[in-house]
């Protein structure tokens, strides 16, 4: 009996040591132009609301946004997207990455969808902009520097910088890339 113990104590303290001795994710850099043209969709909306579901192996945090402009791709006034990580069933998974949304938050989304069915953002946190006024009153669309690991098509590590530009410019830069 008390082996077992140990053994349980023993394997606890694995588990609980064991994510830091895990990788980091490594991320392939996008240029805005590569995510525009890989997206299936790409959407400007508010977060309506996220839950957790698990889909074994993986728990997904399943957002639903109210989309105010679509700029490539078609569907209706709702769309579904699904996020790696998140919790549901009593299990938390989280990974390195995966954007974090905030309800009635406004954003736009570069989106593709895979086999699965499920409608995911490109290249996770680089594939999401949050929308915001400047001082001047012009929608800007922006995100912060990525701190995970990134590499170049050819896997050579580069830097991420921060991404910022006005809304009505980068609507002009994808559709014209999308026509």
């Amino acid at each position: 009996m008390r082996s077992l113990l140990q053994f349980g104590l023993f394997r606890a303290a694995l588990c609980v040591s064991l994510p830091t001795f895990l990788p980091a994710a490594t991320l392939e850099k996008l240029e805005p132009s590569k995510m525009i043209e890989v997206s299936t969709e790409i959407v400007r909306g508010k977060v309506l609301y996220c839950a957790g579901t698990y889909r074994p192996p993986v728990i997904w945090t399943n957002c639903e946004i109210v989309v105010s402009e679509r700029l490539k791709g078609s569907g209706g006034a709702r769309v579904l997207v699904s996020i790696p990580g998140g919790s549901a069933s009593g299990i938390r998974q989280s990974y390195s990455g995966a954007p974090t949304l905030e309800r009635d938050k406004e954003y736009l989304f570069f989106l593709w969808q895979g086999k699965s069915g499920l409608k995911q953002i490109v290249g996770l946190c680089q594939g999401l902009l949050t929308i915001v006024k400047d001082d001047k009153g012009n929608l800007v669309a922006f995100r912060n520097k990525v701190d995970e690991r990134m590499v170049d098509s050819s896997g050579r590590e580069v830097a991420d910088v921060a991404f910022r530009q006005r809304l009505d410019a980068l609507r002009t830069s994808i559709k014209g890339r999308v026509q």
